[in-house]
């Protein structure tokens, strides 16, 4: 169904003015959304960074509950993480507030949430929604729509069959049936995905692509030699490890000045990041290094260029990345570091298949630690008990009956639940855990300490033990003053550091360590 622009005015008639009036009309991917939304079918939404995805959802959206009255925590917006959560509320708080919706957020940061007077609409993160799901599971009898952010960076992990677990959950508490739509911009089989999130559903695509001019290189020297020339003058340097984050800064702020360049990935504190992400928004000039923490769609500015100092993890990391840069325009400016001829070659191929509009497929396979988590989680809920089929329901094609039956009579074994009549229960060791938020995460916690500036206070990062005295972090080399608890207390130093070391990443699930051994040698097998 294609509708003209005054048919959009009329059918946005509260909402118009508010999301798209500025512009005077839509893009191509509103234009095609739009109206599945505002017939209230699900759908999954595939277009490029930049593109207007959350716009071509949220307004139709809100035009719904203005329309049909939905009340309270009626929007669910799920993001994969914090900062993308932080993003998306203050780019949508200012709209909100004009059509008297109110809008509010939930993260571990920011864990406030009053029961008693839940928003119109909450951006959470799926560990934050298993958290709430536990402690204020009748404030989420309302949804209407739940909108899935960037999913392909979730989906086929545990984050994102924990996720697919909580929509059950949902599906469960829900006094009516709700929408979901999942957005992304680079998804390779969207019926794959769309099937395990959704039920059924439309598929809303653009074909527009933009132009990809790449050069490749042979170091940042080149970089910057090419970036005077071309007068591109705010660059997104991407790394795939912290580590090598650390190590271009040095070498960036040789070249583009000590003040001219900022980094940003995972185990930097919140307000350096911040501060990073500010600098890039606000500068005319300089360079950010990154890892994939700036894949997705935070608001940086625009950018001129994108360095990919490492090859990408797949096409579609390298079609998030490219596509940070240039939005002004139809063309992704981007240089690639190759130092050997086997790197040449692959990023060649990569680019190829980026720009025939190409996508590696990845077979899916459902993570048996989700199993473990969202047993603990379900029960820490209701403390009253659940009969077996609930389980044999929520993990329904998820996992087979022998192995959720395995799995209980193993946490019955460790002593983490018990069966009395029938249904299932926590014991209260398993309890304990919820009472301290120990079971809503499955992501793999590492030990890690934290580096305090020891001048400013300021707390830097985390870095892993045992740590060099001089080290580099945040682009800058710092040397141990004290160690103490769980901090290192640091000041800045101009000698020549060595780099530090970080938490490493693992694929499974942390409750992976909860399974079965059969369990776990099947799964460590299938990886």
């Amino acid at each position: 169904m294609v509708y003209d622009q005054i048919k959009f005015k009329k059918k946005l008639k509260r909402t118009w003015i508010t999301f798209f009036g500025r512009y005077g009309k839509l893009l191509s991917i509103q234009s095609k959304t739009i109206p599945i939304v505002l017939d209230g079918k699900n759908a999954i939404i595939i277009s490029a960074a930049a593109s207007g995805k959350t716009e071509a959802i949220v307004a139709p959206l809100i035009e719904r509950h203005l329309e049909e009255n939905w009340g309270n925590l009626a929007i669910l917006y799920i993001s994969p993480t914090r900062a993308l959560v932080n993003d998306i509320y203050y780019r949508l708080k200012d709209q909100m507030n004009e059509l008297s919706i109110s809008l509010s957020l939930k993260t571990g940061d920011r864990p406030q949430f009053n029961p008693e007077k839940p928003p119109n609409f909450l951006i959470t993160t799926p560990e934050s929604l298993d958290s709430l799901l536990c402690r204020h599971l009748s404030s989420f009898r309302n949804i209407k729509a739940v909108v899935l952010d960037e999913i392909h960076l979730l989906d086929n992990t545990h984050r994102g069959d924990q996720l697919l677990i909580l929509l059950r959950r949902l599906e469960h508490i829900a006094e009516t049936n709700f929408n979901v739509y999942a957005l992304s911009a680079t998804i390779a089989d969207p019926k794959s995905i769309g099937n395990r999130y959704l039920k059924k559903f439309e598929t809303v695509k653009t074909s527009g692509k933009r132009e990809i001019e790449y050069t490749l290189v042979k170091s940042l020297g080149e970089v910057f030699n090419y970036a005077r020339k071309e007068k591109l003058n705010k660059l997104l340097i991407f790394c795939n490890k912290r580590a090598s984050v650390e190590t271009a800064s040095i070498e960036c702020k040789r070249l583009w000045g000590n003040n001219k360049v900022v980094t940003h990935h995972g185990s930097l504190s919140k307000s350096v990041r911040e501060e990073a992400e500010s600098f890039m928004k606000e500068s005319q000039y300089g360079a950010c290094i990154a890892t994939m923490t700036l894949e997705i769609g935070i608001d940086i500015g625009n950018i001129d260029a994108v360095v990919l100092v490492d090859v990408p993890w797949s096409i579609s990391s390298l079609l998030q990345r490219i596509g940070r840069g240039n939005r002004r325009t139809q063309k992704c400016r981007v240089f690639a570091i190759s130092n050997s001829e086997k790197e040449k070659l692959i990023f060649e191929q990569m680019f190829k298949a980026a720009i025939e509009g190409h996508l590696e497929h990845v077979e899916y396979s459902s993570d048996l630690s989700v199993v473990v988590q969202q047993i603990f989680s379900s029960l820490y809920a209701n403390p009253n008990g659940l009969e077996n089929n609930y389980f044999v329901k929520l993990f329904n094609e998820f996992c087979s009956e022998s192995e959720l039956k395995d799995i209980l009579n193993h946490l019955v074994d460790k002593e983490w639940i018990e069966k009395r009549y029938e249904r299932w229960y926590a014991t209260t060791k398993l309890m304990n855990q919820g009472e301290i938020g120990r079971i809503h995460s499955n992501i793999p916690p590492t030990k890690a300490l934290k580096v305090v500036d020891i001048r400013s206070k300021k707390t830097i990062g985390e870095v892993q033990y045992p740590i060099d005295g001089i080290f580099v972090l945040a682009g800058k080399i710092w040397k141990i003053v004290r160690l103490s608890g769980d901090k290192i207390y640091v000041k800045p130093e101009k000698t020549k550091a060595f780099t530090v070391r970080f938490k490493s990443h693992t694929s499974k699930g942390y409750f992976y360590y909860f399974l079965p051994k059969h369990l776990m040698e099947e799964a460590m097998h299938n990886d």
